[in-house]
C-alpha cells in the first residue's frame, strides 16, 4: 500500500502567496486515485530546523543565489521539513503502508504535470524497495553552496516505510553537522546530495529527470511497460 504526503508551511513575505499555493494544491487534493493523500499544515515555529537554530548562540547564514526574496532562511527551514513530515506520518499512520511518497504542495507549478501523470506514477510506486528520487545531474558533478545542486530535483521522493526514519535522521545529521562546521544553511537538495555520498548504506536510487513532468513519468517507466507487456502476453496465451 502507498500513502502520498504533502504539507504546507506559511512563509511570511514569500513571493508565492498562501492563496497561490492553495490554488496550486487544488488539483492535488481533488485527484481521483486509489492512493490516500495525507495533507497537513504546519507553522514555521514548529519545524525541527527552526527549533534547532533557535537553540544556537551563533549567527547562521543561508544560501540565496540569485533569488534572495525566495531563498530566505524560512524557505530553507520549510524545505528541510520534508523528511520530518514523512517520519511523522510513518509514526502516526495506522494503515501501515509499505511506501510513502512525498509530493510538494505546489507541485502543479512544474511544467507538464497533470493529475493523470501523478496517478500513473503512484501506481508504479507500489512495492518499491529503494528510496527513489529524480534528479538532473550526474552523481560526481562538482558543486558548491552558492547555487542549488540539481543532483536531485527535490519535489518528489518515494520512500519505503523501512527507510523513512533512517532517511530523516541522515538528513538531520547532515544539516546539523554542516551548520556546526560552516554556520550556514544550504538548500535541501544540496544536503540530500551530501547524504547520498556520505551515507552509502541508504539505498537511494536516482533516476534521470528534469524540472518538468519527467520527475513522474521517468520513474520506472521502461520497467513498468515491460512488466505490463509480459502480463498482457501471458493473459493472451492463457485465453487460448
Amino acid at each position: 500500500m502507498i500513502v502520498a504526503i504533502t504539507a504546507y508551511v506559511p512563509i511570511p513575505g514569500h513571493p508565492r502567496t498562501a492563496d497561490d499555493y492553495h490554488q496550486l494544491a487544488v488539483p492535488l487534493h481533488e485527484m481521483k486515485a486509489n492512493t490516500p493523500l495525507l495533507s497537513r499544515r504546519e507553522e514555521l515555529k514548529n519545524c525541527w530546523l527552526q527549533q534547532y537554530l533557535d537553540g544556537l548562540d551563533v549567527e547562521v547564514s543561508h544560501s540565496v543565489a540569485d533569488n534572495p526574496a525566495k531563498n530566505t532562511m524560512a524557505y530553507h527551514i520549510v524545505q528541510a521539513q520534508k523528511t520530518e513530515f514523512l517520519a511523522q506520518a510513518a509514526e502516526a499512520c495506522r494503515m501501515e503502508p509499505d511506501v510513502y511518497v512525498w509530493i510538494d504542495y505546489g507541485i502543479f507549478h512544474v511544467p507538464g504535470v497533470t493529475q493523470k501523470i501523478i496517478q500513473d506514477f503512484l501506481v508504479r510506486a507500489d512495492g518499491e524497495q529503494t528510496i527513489a528520487i529524480p534528479g538532473c545531474w550526474d552523481k560526481n558533478f562538482i558543486y558548491d553552496d552558492d547555487q542549488p545542486c540539481w543532483r536531485f530535483c527535490g519535489g518528489v521522493m518515494v520512500v519505503p516505510r523501512k527507510y523513512v526514519v533512517a532517511l530523516n535522521e541522515a538528513m538531520k545529521k547532515e544539516y546539523t553537522s554542516w551548520i556546526a562546521k560552516h554556520h550556514h544553511v544550504s538548500w535541501e537538495v544540496n544536503t540530500l546530495a551530501r547524504v547520498e555520498r556520505r551515507e552509502p548504506e541508504l539505498p537511494i536510487w536516482w533516476y534521470q529527470a528534469d524540472h518538468d513532468a519527467s520527475i513522474f513519468t521517468n520513474y520506472r517507466r521502461t520497467e513498468y511497460a515491460d512488466r505490463n507487456k509480459k502480463q498482457q502476453e501471458f493473459s493472451f496465451l492463457g485465453a487460448h
